[in-house]
């Protein structure tokens, strides 16, 4: 069976999946299979460009595997930051986000150093309204999502 992750704009009911990468990043996404669903405001991620995000909790703490700041349009991507690790962010963070362009470099703020996710999932076809919605999130501000598991 095949893994994937639903992601649904619940204000604009437009949803897209991504296949989990289980081979690749086999860890990342068994974690966050067993943890899924998770829901939130989606937010972009502004300083790394053509992304969107959704912060899960913080105690989600994942090895670096299948990790490259050499991201491609439609990948699914998972980060944690440790306590007072960046800049005028004291708080831990840890985050499910998605590129949904090509120009998306993740960013580490106050330090502007690259960050190396994990590429955990591939968004492979039928995502061009949902990588559309994601992309007014910088002129509309956040949206309600949710994320479900799929099993095919």
């Amino acid at each position: 069976m095949t893994k994937f992750f639903q992601f649904t704009y619940l204000g604009e009911g437009v949803s897209a999946r991504a296949r989990l990468l289980e081979k690749e990043a086999p860890k990342t996404a068994q974690t966050l299979w067993d943890l899924a669903p998770f829901d939130g405001q989606a937010g972009h991620a502004i300083f790394s460009g053509t992304s969107c995000a959704l912060y899960t909790d913080p105690t989600i703490v994942i090895p670096m595997e299948h990790a490259t700041t050499q991201i491609q349009t439609g990948d699914l991507m998972f980060t944690h930051y440790d306590e007072m690790e960046r800049h005028g962010y004291p708080e831990p963070l840890s985050e499910i986000y998605w590129a949904y362009d090509r120009y998306c470099r993740p960013t580490m703020p106050g330090a502007m150093l690259p960050v190396y996710p994990n590429v955990f999932g591939r968004f492979e076809s039928g995502f061009e309204d949902f990588f559309a919605a994601s992309q007014r999130i910088r002129y509309d501000g956040r949206k309600k999502i949710t994320i479900t598991k799929v099993e095919e």
